[in-house]
């Protein structure tokens, strides 16, 4: 049996700058009165600009969920701020027009200068100077074909816009690497439980019988016994193990890997069966027939009606099935 599983791993990107031909409506685009030091930011998440954009972790979510905040109209504010921002890059009506293929995971560096939203909706000129060594994981929305050559971000952790002062140029380093698969082949033992019952009946003969039909029922060692009283059930559980071997091959010896691309490598699981348990299969279990005298036959079906009743009443009284121990 062969399965194919794709293995993703995910590689930081390095983002280098130079933007040009960007709106100068919306505030988060000006630069024209920038003056002084900007704002240095060394932790995000105090005052988020699109809560519904927050900690997402791949490009569909954080599209699906622009989408359905604009269907369900529930972040008003929130949406006619985010579709004025599109509009400025070229998307004519807003999210409507935004596609899924627009929006990418990026890195700014730590050093970056650019504006940045807030829960105000207004925009502080700042400089990101976080710990990560890898930069700020955004989510970067492209202006549309044919629009101007601008990129919005999205800062992941707390979806925030950010607008570089300088615009991105993606500088995308690919490697040509080796793909080595480490390990031996693993056996796998599984077990699949067997449940059979054993059942012990007492029966009495009937002397009686001229009108009767004779016994047809193999089991019971009588021509013409009376109906059969269940006294003993016995479950038995029994496992029948089987063993695998499982192997874990890739068909490509070399892996094209890029910074900010996920690389996906097919891999194939090959499982063969080893052996298997060649003892004895419990079937549904034996039935077992005792004759006793019609007097202690019918004082043993008292008996057990009499204890029926009492389990029922303490059922009754507890809330609780009486179960006996078999």
């Amino acid at each position: 049996m062969k399965q194919l599983i794709l293995i993703s791993a995910c590689f930081a990107a390095a983002t280098a700058f130079g933007q040009t031909d960007c709106s100068k409506n919306n505030p988060i685009y000006k630069f024209d009165d920038v003056s002084g030091s900007p704002k240095v930011i060394r932790a995000l998440g105090s005052n988020p600009e699109f809560t519904f954009m927050r900690n997402m972790t791949s490009a569909r979510q954080v599209y699906e969920a622009i989408k359905r905040t604009e269907r369900n109209n529930t972040d008003k504010r929130g949406m006619a701020q985010l579709n004025n921002m599109l509009m400025e890059i070229g998307y004519a009506n807003g999210a409507k027009d935004l596609d899924e293929s627009s929006i990418s995971m990026a890195y700014l560096p730590a050093g970056t200068e650019g504006n940045m939203g807030s829960g105000a909706y207004n925009s502080i000129y700042c400089k990101l100077m976080l710990d990560d060594p890898n930069g700020v994981k955004s989510w970067k929305i492209a202006s549309p074909a044919g629009g101007p050559t601008c990129q919005l971000y999205i800062l992941a952790k707390c979806g925030n816009a950010f607008f570089p002062k300088q615009s991105p140029v993606n500088k995308t380093a690919c490697l040509n690497v080796p793909v080595t698969l480490t390990g031996d082949p693993k056996e796998v033992t599984v077990a699949d439980a067997v449940t059979s019952t054993d059942n012990v009946y007492i029966y009495y003969h009937k002397k009686h019988h001229r009108h009767m039909a004779a016994n047809t029922n193999g089991d019971i060692p009588d021509a013409y016994p009376s109906s059969p009283l269940l006294l003993n059930s016995t479950n038995r559980v029994e496992s029948n193990p089987e063993t695998y071997k499982v192997t874990v091959t890739t068909p490509d010896d070399h892996l094209r890997v890029c910074q900010g691309q996920e690389a996906n490598i097919p891999t194939s699981i090959d499982v063969e069966k080893e052996s298997q348990y060649g003892g004895y299969y419990p079937g549904s279990g034996k039935k077992s027939y005792k004759e006793v005298s019609k007097r202690v036959y019918r004082r043993t079906a008292r008996k057990m009606r009499k204890a029926k009743r009492k389990e029922d009443q303490i059922a009754a009284l507890t809330c609780v099935r009486v179960v006996r121990a078999s």
